[in-house]
């Protein structure tokens, strides 16, 4: 059985990051700004841990894992949405089948694009992972119906991501909370729904093996 494979688009990922020890390996995609291509393998660095926090989470539910990293942010969690959705196309064209974007914009200026993105990705069989909402408000690209989208509720117990009706769609519903290591010893930058979007993303991908 081949190695389950991961696309992470987020802040990059540390491959020395305590949770990723013992079986996933990261491949460091490009850095991507609101030009396209910034810097071809800027995806293994991670200054901001958001992304390394996220890829642990993941690995969490499958241990021999490959992520690539694909990286938008920097020093904080905020970038030029353009860069995201650059970074959305290189994924889809990777045909990798599971792309974890634990963010999202509640403006709908992108919203064209990301249905065109997230669609061509279906056709392909690539599947986007990301939160329904940030902040209370309904974000994309989880707001998509053609994305896999997300709420954390700490009553859902971890590991055991859980589908059910919101409003008039079925969504994920995952636990917040960080696996053991999953902040590698330093403050938790990721949390609540971005941990639950890693968490749907590993679930899936345990599924896949079985």
């Amino acid at each position: 059985m081949s190695r389950p494979k991961v696309v992470v688009v987020d802040s990059g990922i540390d491959p020395q990051h305590p949770g990723l020890r013992g079986g996933a390996s990261v491949i460091a995609g490009p850095r991507f700004d609101r030009q396209g291509i910034a810097e071809e393998a800027g995806g293994g660095i991670d200054d901001l841990g958001h992304g390394s926090a996220v890829a642990a989470t993941i690995a969490n539910f499958v241990n021999d894992v490959e992520i690539v990293s694909l990286r938008v942010f920097d020093r904080e969690a905020t970038c030029d949405f353009l860069a995201v959705l650059h970074a959305l196309e290189h994924a889809v064209e990777l045909g990798i089948p599971i792309v974890n974007v634990s963010l999202g914009t509640t403006s709908l200026r992108y919203r064209k694009q990301l249905e065109v993105i997230a669609a061509r990705g279906r056709e392909q069989g690539v599947r986007i992972v990301a939160p329904a909402t940030y902040a209370g408000l309904p974000c994309d690209p989880g707001n998509l119906k053609t994305v896999e989208a997300v709420v954390a509720d700490a009553n859902v117990l971890p590991q055991m991501p859980e589908m059910r009706k919101h409003g008039p769609r079925l969504v994920w519903f995952a636990s917040p909370l960080p696996p053991r290591d999953a902040d590698g010893g330093r403050k938790l930058i990721a949390r609540g729904d971005s941990l639950a979007v890693a968490s749907v993303t590993g679930c899936l991908l345990r599924a896949a093996q079985t």
